[in-house]
């Protein structure tokens, strides 16, 4: 693997890994949730359309293109980040981001009807019953982490990976129709465009608290959360394989784990733990070779 791959996956990692608590604690000081993912992505795709223009580049009009476009904007933009922004309102972020290792099981499963050599294995089997598994064993701790709330956070996110899977098997399989800055600068101002206006109708009666923090966490999670990281997951299409672009979700539920645990007292119960580490054990199973 190339020494430009290596260190930009390290980067992406590390910078999700911060996201979360920095997600959950914006929203902790009265962020509304929909407007708050709404203005990153508008705020990150106009930055990406300016570059463009800059750069006098033309965006792909195929119809791959249009179809990677519209399955991002909708499913993993809009769709995706919305449910996982309104779940982090009652659920750790370190939770959110254990749930979210989960990722790759599903993806897994995908790829076996779609990618003609990404089949199913028993060894893929084996890692998605023991991620199931976990995911399972942390439902049954909801009531244990906040009440009732707690479980329609976790049900929100787990819905959230479940509908952002398909985009990034489908951009697997078509990258080489669309190019990274563009991809990036259509679907991130789409979905800012689209969810501002559900924010609009939806949280009417909250405004923004534009703290310290807040100013903060807005500039960071556009600049590194959104800018820097989705600009380097999407140019890692091209140069690895869908499992192992994967395998990007299983070193920030460690990070957040740390950083939740250390800056916002997030604890976890032994069976949430142990069901956590199904889940990053099972998707790191998928990815071990033979």
């Amino acid at each position: 693997m190339k020494t430009k791959v290596i260190i930009l996956y390290t980067a992406l990692c590390m910078i999700w890994g911060t996201t979360w608590v920095v997600l959950k604690k914006s929203l902790v000081e009265g962020t509304p949730p929909i407007y708050g993912v709404g203005l990153r992505f508008l705020l990150a795709g106009l930055i990406l359309l300016s570059i463009i223009v800059l750069k006098r580049k033309s965006i792909p009009r195929s119809k791959e293109a249009i179809n990677i476009y519209i399955l991002f904007t909708l499913l993993n933009f809009v769709i995706a980040y919305g449910l996982t922004y309104y779940a982090a309102q009652f659920i750790y972020s370190n939770l959110s981001s254990i749930l979210w290792a989960g990722f790759p099981i599903v993806v897994v499963l995908i790829s076996h009807f779609y990618l003609r050599d990404d089949k199913l294995t028993l060894k893929k089997v084996i890692s998605i019953f023991i991620g199931t598994t976990g995911v399972i064993l942390i439902l049954t701790q909801g009531k244990t982490m906040g009440g009732d709330r707690v479980l329609l956070g976790m049900g929100l996110t787990l819905v959230a990976i479940l509908v952002a899977a398909w985009p990034n098997v489908y951009l697997k399989k078509h990258i080489d129709k669309i190019d990274t800055l563009s991809m990036n600068a259509v679907c991130q101002t789409g979905a800012g465009i689209i969810l501002l206006l559900i924010s609009s109708i939806i949280e009417s009666d909250q405004a923004m608290n534009w703290s310290s923090f807040n100013i903060f966490a807005m500039i960071y999670l556009t600049l590194f959360g959104t800018v820097i990281t989705w600009l380097i997951y999407i140019w890692l299409f091209k140069h690895l394989s869908m499992s192992q672009i994967a395998y990007v979700a299983f070193p920030p539920p460690v990070i957040a784990f740390m950083i939740g645990w250390y800056f916002l007292g997030e604890t976890l119960t032994l069976i949430s733990i142990l069901g956590a580490f199904m889940v990053i054990g099972g998707a790191v199973i998928v990815n071990l070779k033979r």
